[in-house]
């Protein structure tokens, strides 16, 4: 009978986690816990929940939520990875409804003693000995970014938040994330920057929409006068840029935290034995993350933009700016970096988004963070600004560099990417 009744008001008692009352989400807890406490339902439904219910600001709560779910991964093993990332999901959900300002992003960090962790650490921490459970959890998270554009740019701050600071142990770790963003910015990149050019050529053939961007060099003006009339698409594809932009970023927020190398980037395989790889990491004291263009977009919105030419204007620099962002990943020399002893002749690639041998993710990343803005260099070539830092000051021992404009197109250098990855018998 208690069972049967459980039942009919599950689901009204799991939503009570999600009510903007702490004292509310308490009594709803402690129901949860004399269910599983006398096995009234299996825990798979409750389990994400519990996992949202970690990241609560009620320390109370969120210590109680964390005990039942080291207790039922005790009594499950295996079970709470299955339902870490629907849990982190959540958790973005209960914090949207706990989040006092609702201009500003949400965070997925949280201080403590002066320290900044991932408010997702727990569930992590649980899941981290295991190699390929915890590397199916980042590959989930690092998934949200693809150019697909299901995840809102606010979701995606606070899935970065969360990479950004999670108690990494080992260098695999951050190692695998820098892998894998260079993969997905080489991808989506691509997707995205094509679907630009559509919106740009629209009804030209590859071949021809190329010569029409060469002879055109896609200038501001020239881009001004192919405009279409509707304009809805453009909005969007500058969003979900955003999303390669926030991986980028990321990936040098975690090659300084932890002082990566490029050649030690260059050098990473993911499909190594776990001994290369299981060595303590180095991590430097009282780094931030901030991403200050992505945040500064959240907070002004982007729906109902006027179809003025200031608008026309900027969503066309944001094309070029992300499209300079995007070929300065393509490095002119091959040979930077000779390859490892362990490895072939060939040597083994940053990331998917360097060619073979080049100068590797690590300065993929340097050309890549913070919130691009245009410039001249010395020679009056087109050049793109970059914010190492993210926080326009370069406080975290960021700096700014200036990218001149790539010759090569991005599509050939993906091919090119791509078919060096299959040689090495990379995994996508």
């Amino acid at each position: 009978m208690a069972s049967t009744i459980i039942q009919v008001y599950i689901k009204q008692i799991l939503e009570s986690f999600f009510h903007h009352h702490s004292q509310v989400r308490m009594i709803a807890l402690g129901v949860i816990t004399l269910i599983l406490r006398q096995g009234l339902m299996h825990p798979v439904q409750i389990v994400p929940y519990l996992i949202s219910m970690g990241t609560d600001s009620d320390s109370t709560i969120r210590a109680k939520a964390d005990q039942q779910v080291q207790e039922l991964d005790k009594k499950y093993p295996g079970f709470i990875q299955i339902k870490a990332m629907q849990g982190i999901k959540m958790s973005y959900r209960l914090q949207e409804i706990l989040q006092q300002d609702p201009s500003e992003p949400i965070h997925g960090i949280r201080t403590d003693d002066d320290n900044i962790i991932s408010l997702n650490s727990f569930i992590y921490s649980l899941i981290r000995s295991n190699r390929g459970q915890r590397r199916a959890m980042l590959q989930s998270l690092l998934n949200m970014f693809d150019e697909t554009g299901k995840a809102t740019l606010s979701e995606l701050i606070y899935m970065a938040d969360n990479m950004a600071f999670l108690p990494y142990q080992v260098q695999d770790e951050p190692l695998y994330i820098i892998h894998q963003i260079d993969i997905i910015v080489s991808v989506s990149g691509s997707n995205i920057l094509q679907s630009y050019k559509e919106v740009f050529f629209p009804g030209a053939a590859d071949d021809d929409r190329a010569k029409l961007e060469d002879d055109d060099d896609e200038e501001l003006n020239t881009l001004l006068e192919r405009m279409p009339e509707d304009t809805t698409a453009l909005p969007n594809l500058f969003m979900m840029s955003q999303g390669c932009i926030l991986l980028l970023m990321l990936k040098q927020h975690l090659k300084e935290l932890y002082r990566f190398t490029d050649s030690k980037i260059h050098c990473y395989s993911p499909t190594e034995q776990a001994k290369v790889w299981d060595k303590p990491l180095n991590r430097k004291a009282k780094m931030t993350f901030n991403p200050s263009q992505a945040m500064d977009l959240v907070r002004e919105g982007t729906q109902d933009l006027p179809q003025d030419d200031d608008t026309k204007t900027k969503l066309i620099q944001g094309y070029l700016d992300f499209k300079q962002l995007m070929l300065s990943i393509d490095p002119d020399d091959d040979d930077d970096i000779p390859p490892p002893p362990s490895q072939s002749s060939h040597g083994t690639p940053a990331a998917a988004g360097t060619p073979s041998g080049g100068q590797a993710g690590g300065d993929a990343a340097d050309a890549a963070q913070g919130g691009p803005e245009t410039g001249k260099s010395q020679d009056s070539k087109p050049v793109a600004v970059i914010d190492l830092s993210g926080d326009g000051d370069g406080d975290n021992g960021g700096q700014k560099v200036e990218i001149p404009k790539a010759p090569s197109s991005l599509m050939a250098y993906h091919k090119r990417s791509m078919s060096s990855h299959h040689r090495r018998g990379r995994t996508y």
